[in-house]
């Protein structure tokens, strides 16, 4: 049965049904009861016989007929007898509201959390939860949740669709919030556990919807990375836009989050990958969760998300020159860039404002202006005239009343094709204040902070989703992969290849590597550094022995015979010392001057390879200053990755230093990428470190690498 099927059940059973409305289990009835549910409502409960008029059963087994959707709120221990009574009633959708299961943390939990995903997936049963509050439908108002917000009265149906793993967060501070500004969802459901459907599933059928303009999420872990990341691709075709509050980011939160849903919360700086490559919008509180989405779902339902336009400038205006200071040193080092104003803009506005000065942007009506609410849309039509302007932002502060002004800007915005978004730090003492704004399809912001934010993720999704070019991947390399290296080594038990094999690996799928040797004697050596060519390296290599620069087995520079004589009986002696012999000692050319960069790819266990970079030496050692994208990776996300590092602008010729070809860095972050995809069931991480981009000739090399073998 399809999803919003399942979410309008025609006939809802209550097992643990209580009289008692100050129990969890007591709130159920009332409520769908409250709401003018339409549908057969079944109280289970042997010791009465009614709730609120409504006839009680002493089970599941006695209910005239088949049954929908059960909502659980008793202890574990009927959870067998009643998954019984639900297979024969035909049950479609079981809530679980009751907790003991996996978020326990033991092994108990997990096994009971087993017992009951089977039984439901093998008699077609779809389960929301355990340890979860429910969902509200507030399409067909079909309210299945014991959430305090649903005594709210008359609330808002909207397109926001909130899928929230916290009940807490989502069906009650955020809910209550939304209702408090105006903001109204679509479906609001708790997920809990996720026992069978999960973020990834009900996000595909918020997708669907088509009441459903934006999707917020609140989210402590992820359980299927893929579903997950395939959910995010649909929504980003389907243009809605996906909002996130992420808990579980520091390391106490994640224990939290742990205890709390039973899964770990993942690696921050990779869910942060994963949302930059599908331009979701990450928040830090419920207030933003809600404005930001509201922000989205009105721009989308108006048509004007989906406008592609090449210009992305921005226009605010207030008659407040503190405000407008504000605004504009917020937006600039958001990166919100503030056009100057066409030659016929500035004729206008110069007639509008009296004034023979260049009228900067933004722009200072001054407080000259108090006592004319019409300039607002006035100004603001001549500013969204201008081609460079795609957004215009009216920023109010306190007046009497600032009704007329935002009439004006209502209508303004259905006249034009392009956005209008209010900020309004303050208030009105008359009218209908902000009110008027929350029901219309002008978004509203109440500081400019939120405002700069909101604009921000804006702006970043149409980039991704509206006013992207596409940028092909290279073409997969003719060559193979020396399967037999990485297969042998597995098998064997290892859990890393040496530098020799690793590079051997890269260099067969067209990474460029050094000239290298590996020897067994020191004869052996100084052949081989005659035939590479003087100054060499010589590295001991020891299937063991994974960082040869702590272990003191390599040495570099070496310029004679004598030195690489000497150099290998060093090594030799000391890896015996340390281990058993090793395989040899490499004997390797020592590549030209050059930047030191560093390429990396690790292996998420939730959302799979994410590839990094960054500058060697202090850059990396002292700042961590990389950057990280989630695999597959364009040309265009390497590119951007490049440039996130900060250090990035000394390989564009900074200080002096020999401009680095960029692009050429970019193509090997694209072929990492399909590299580690390739081999993510065999490879869990590679250290390429460093790659050399040689002064002078523009060419790359590979001096060292690491390849570590997934253990599991």
């Amino acid at each position: 049965m399809k999803l919003g099927a399942l979410l309008s059940p025609r006939s809802i059973a209550v097992v643990g049904a209580s009289a008692d409305p100050s129990k969890f289990s007591g709130r159920l009835i009332p409520i769908l009861k409250a709401k003018n549910y339409t549908g057969s409502i079944y109280p289970i409960n042997a010791r009465r016989d009614e709730i609120l008029g409504v006839k009680c059963y002493p089970d599941l087994a006695s209910v005239p007929g088949n049954i929908d959707c059960v909502v659980y709120s008793v202890g574990v221990g009927e959870l067998e007898i009643v998954l019984d009574q639900c297979a024969k009633k035909s049950v479609k959708l079981l809530v679980m509201t009751a907790t003991g299961f996996a978020e326990r943390g033991d092994e108990e939990g997990r096994k009971l959390q087993d017992k009951l995903t089977n039984f439901c997936r093998e008699a077609g049963i779809r389960i929301i939860g355990p340890n979860c509050v429910g969902f509200i439908n507030m399409i067909d108002n079909i309210p299945v949740a014991a959430a305090a917000v649903l005594d709210w009265q008359n609330p808002p149906a909207g397109g926001v669709g909130l899928i929230s793993q916290s009940g807490g967060v989502g069906l009650a501070s955020g809910a209550f919030l939304a209702f408090e500004h105006d903001i109204g969802f679509s479906y609001l459901i708790s997920t809990g556990n996720e026992a069978d459907l999960d973020m990834a599933e009900l996000g595909n059928f918020l997708v669907d919807d088509p009441n459903t303009h934006a999707i917020a999420l609140t989210i402590e872990s992820v359980r299927h990375g893929d579903a997950f990341k395939q959910f995010l691709q649909r929504a980003g075709e389907a243009k809605k836009p996906v909002v996130i509050l992420k808990s579980g980011r520091s390391e106490l939160g994640k224990v939290m989050a742990k205890s709390h849903t039973g899964a770990l919360a993942g690696s921050a700086e990779v869910f942060d990958a994963l949302c930059a490559k599908y331009a979701v919008t990450c928040v830090d509180d419920i207030h933003e969760l809600c404005d930001i989405a509201q922000m989205f779902c009105k721009l989308r339902r108006t048509g004007k998300l989906q406008r592609p336009d090449s210009a992305m400038g921005c226009a605010a205006i207030s008659v407040s020159g503190g405000h407008i200071g504000l605004f504009a040193d917020l937006g600039s080092l958001s990166g919100l860039t503030f056009p100057e104003f066409s030659a016929p803009t500035q004729t206008a506005l110069q007639r509008e404002m009296k004034s023979a000065n260049t009228v900067l942007n933004p722009i200072d009506l001054t407080g000259g202006s108090v006592s004319d609410p019409s300039i607002f849309g006035r100004v603001m039509k001549h500013v969204l005239d201008d081609r460079h302007i795609e957004i215009g932002i009216p920023v109010l502060s306190v007046a009497r009343s600032y009704d007329s002004a935002n009439q004006d800007l209502i209508e303004l915005a259905k006249e034009t094709d392009k956005i209008v978004i209010v900020t309004w730090s303050g208030g009105a003492f008359q009218g209908e204040g902000k009110s008027l704004l929350r029901k219309s399809d002008v978004p509203l912001f109440e500081t400019s902070v939120l405002a700069v934010k909101g604009i921000t993720a804006l702006l970043n999704y149409r980039r991704v989703w509206i006013n992207a070019k596409a940028t092909e991947t290279l073409a997969r390399p003719q060559r193979k992969t020396p399967h037999s290296i990485l297969q042998c080594a597995t098998k064997s038990g290892r859990t890393f290849l040496t530098e020799r094999e690793s590079k051997a690996v890269l260099a067969a799928y067209g990474f460029p590597v050094t000239k290298e040797k590996l020897v067994t004697s020191a004869e052996d050596a100084v052949a081989a550094a005659k035939e590479i060519g003087y100054p060499v390296a010589a590295k001991g290599e020891h299937p063991e022995i994974a960082h040869k620069s702590e272990a003191g087995i390599i040495q570099l520079g070496l310029k004679n015979a004598d030195e690489v004589y000497a150099a290998y009986h060093d090594i030799h002696r000391t890896m015996s010392q340390q281990k058993t012999p090793g395989s040899g000692v490499l004997i390797q050319e020592m590549v030209a001057p050059g930047a030191e960069l560093i390429l990396g790819c690790q292996n998420d266990p939730t959302f799979g390879p994410t590839i990094m970079f960054g500058l060697g030496g202090i850059y990396v050692e002292a700042f961590d200053d990389v950057s990280l994208k989630l695999a597959p990776v364009t040309k265009a996300d390497a590119l951007a990755a490049i440039a996130e590092v900060k250090g990035s602008s000394l390989l564009k010729g900074a200080r002096g230093r020999p401009v680095v070809d960029v692009d050429r860095i970019a193509d090997l972050l694209v072929l990492l990428s399909q590299f580690a995809i390739d081999h993510s069931d065999i490879v869990q991480e590679i250290d390429i470190n460093p790659l050399i981009a040689i002064h002078g000739s523009g060419e790359l090399c590979i001096a060292d690498a690491l390849i570590v073998l997934n253990r599991n």
